[in-house]
């Protein structure tokens, strides 16, 4: 097993996706001339009722429901194409300002930034294997130094790995879910599907090009990260240092900007993994401990007593 597992999952996900928005598709159509007919009669109905009264009214309604009709039945045939070219114009366009730092095949293949992290933390694992044995006990604080930092830049590029994963397979999953919630916007009282729908599609766009501009930029820019060595050729303990943080640093800034710039484009309608999330799930962990550590202090109290 190597890091294109990561690959291996996104793709089956997507897959899946996919096939299920084909089986959905077959709902969306009834949905819509369920809905269709409904706002006909919602129209034609006060019409009769008055006895022909308010009829240039009742005609513009009509009208107007006859056309966001065709509209959204166009959309509904259509949205699978529309989804996947909106999916690489969007991902074109958080590319271009990179300069070719990233490219759409590798975005939807996180192995590749793994890959980049186990390069980058490479010569931190030479140093450590080399220093391992009895020397190790002479100096434990240097070599927990190097092993801490060779995990940081491991589990940071994991983290980007994991967003861009959580960014592809969300945005498929939101035009899955679009699929039948679309039809609902036919009717005034049921738009607030559709406009969710709507809101959580240009929620993802905007976090994919955003996603983008940010790895896309960062990426060559690690690909250049030389360790400084000492006189023995191994990395200094410094470099290790500014290495983990810059790759902590890196993961946030990819956790939170996109998910802050998806949450007001899509008027926070996301799923996708961002510094939120990583705060909500830090803070539920200390609340768990903090639980644990005062139940065994009055279960002590009471066994002192």
């Amino acid at each position: 097993m190597n890091a294109t597992t990561l690959d291996t999952i996104t793709a089956a996900f997507v897959d899946a996706l996919k096939t299920g928005q084909g089986a959905l598709a077959q709902y969306s159509l009834p949905l819509l001339a369920v809905f269709a007919v409904i706002a006909f009669y919602l129209h034609v109905g006060p019409l009769v009722m008055s006895g022909g009264a308010g009829v240039g009214d009742a005609v513009g309604s009509v009208l107007l429901s006859v056309v966001k009709t065709g509209v959204f039945f166009w959309l509904l045939t259509n949205l699978m194409a529309i989804g996947d070219a909106a999916f690489l114009t969007f991902l074109q366009w958080g590319i271009a300002p990179t300069g070719g730092g990233l490219s759409a095949g590798s975005f939807t293949q996180p192995s590749r930034v793994m890959d980049l992290g186990f390069r980058a933390a490479a010569p931190l694992m030479s140093f450590t294997m080399s220093f391992a044995g009895w020397g190790s006990l002479w100096n434990p604080f240097v070599l927990c130094t190097y092993i801490l930092s060779y995990w940081g830049i491991l589990i940071a590029f994991c983290c980007i790995a994991l967003h861009l994963m959580m960014t592809i397979i969300e945005y498929n999953l939101a035009v899955l879910v679009g699929t039948v919630l679309i039809p609902w916007g036919v009717l005034q009282p049921t738009a607030f599907f559709t406009e969710f729908s709507i809101g959580w599609l240009t929620g993802g766009l905007v976090r994919i090009l955003v996603t983008a501009a940010i790895v896309g930029t960062a990426i060559p820019l690690f690909d250049l990260v030389q360790f400084r060595t000492t006189g023995g050729g191994d990395a200094t303990m410094y470099s290790a240092l500014v290495a983990a943080l810059t790759s902590v640093i890196f993961a946030i800034l990819s956790w939170v900007i996109p998910g802050r710039a998806a949450a007001i484009a899509g008027r926070g309608v996301s799923l996708a993994l961002h510094g939120g999330t990583i705060m909500a799930g830090a803070a539920s962990g200390m609340r768990g401990v903090l639980m644990v550590t005062t139940v065994i202090r009055g279960l002590s109290s009471l066994v002192r007593r």
